[in-house]
C-alpha cells in the first residue's frame, strides 16, 4: 500500500517537473514558495478574524441602615435616565436612578427610592454625565439627591462620587460607575435612614419618561 502511494506521488512529481521544465532543485524552490504563500494566507485569515466583543457585567449593591439586600427582589421597577439640556447658556446634565415598590406607572406619589445627580454647569463633551463629586450642598454646581420622597421628607447629607459615565469609551459607553453614601428622613417609617450604594457598569437609560424626575432638567 505504501509502495503504491509512493509510486503515485513520484509520477505526479515527475509530470509536474516535465510540464514546468524544471529539475529537482527547481521543484524544491517551488515547494518552499508554496509553503511561504500558505503561511501568509493563514496569518491573514487569523488577523482578519473579529475580536470577541467585551461585555461588562453590571453591578448594583445597596444597603439601608447597614442592611444589604437584593434591589431586584425589593423593587418591582428599576429605571435609569441620563440626559442634558441647555438652559440660560449653560449645559445641564442629569442622571436618575429610580426604584419603585410596585409595578405601576412611575409617579412621584408612588412609594419609591430615588438617587439623582444634577450638574448645572456641565462640560459640553458629549458624555451623559460629568465625573466628580455631587452632594446636597451642590459643590461646583453639582447637586445630589438620595431620598425616599413623601410628606415631610428631607435630606440630612449625601455624597455621590461618579467615577465614569462613558468617559472610558469602548464597552463603557452608555454605562455609569458611582458610589453613594448618605442619610435621609423616610416619611413612611418617620425616622432617618442611612444609605450606601454602588453601581458599576450600569446602563444609563435615555427615555425621559422612564422616571418622574425628568422635569429637573427644566
Amino acid at each position: 500500500m505504501i509502495n503504491k502511494f509512493k509510486d503515485w506521488h513520484t509520477n505526479i512529481m515527475m509530470n509536474y517537473m516535465d510540464k514546468l521544465n524544471i529539475g529537482m532543485y527547481g521543484l524544491a524552490w517551488l515547494s518552499w514558495g508554496k509553503g511561504i504563500l500558505m503561511g501568509i494566507i493563514l496569518m491573514m485569515l487569523i488577523g482578519c478574524s473579529k475580536d470577541e466583543e467585551v461585555v461588562l457585567e453590571p453591578l448594583f449593591e445597596i444597603s439601608l441602615d447597614g442592611q444589604s439586600f437584593d434591589p431586584y427582589e425589593r423593587y418591582a421597577k428599576i429605571e435609569t435616565f441620563g440626559g442634558s439640556k441647555w438652559v440660560d447658556g449653560k449645559l445641564k446634565k442629569i442622571f436618575i436612578l429610580y426604584l419603585q415598590i410596585d409595578d405601576g406607572e412611575p409617579r412621584l406619589d408612588r412609594q419609591h427610592f430615588a438617587l439623582y445627580t444634577l450638574d448645572h454647569d456641565a462640560n459640553d463633551d458629549g458624555e451623559l454625565l460629568d465625573v466628580g463629586t455631587y452632594t446636597w450642598e451642590s459643590p461646583d454646581d453639582k447637586y445630589a439627591g438620595v431620598e425616599i420622597p413623601g410628606d415631610g421628607e428631607y435630606i440630612v447629607w449625601n455624597e455621590v462620587i461618579v467615577q465614569d459615565a462613558g468617559q472610558l469609551g469602548g464597552a463603557h459607553s452608555g454605562l455609569i460607575c458611582l458610589t453613594a453614601e448618605g442619610e435621609f428622613y423616610n416619611p413612611y417609617i418617620q425616622r432617618a435612614m442611612s444609605v450606601s450604594m454602588k453601581l458599576e457598569n450600569f446602563p444609563i437609560g435615555i427615555d425621559i419618561d422612564a422616571t418622574p424626575y425628568g422635569y429637573l432638567l427644566n
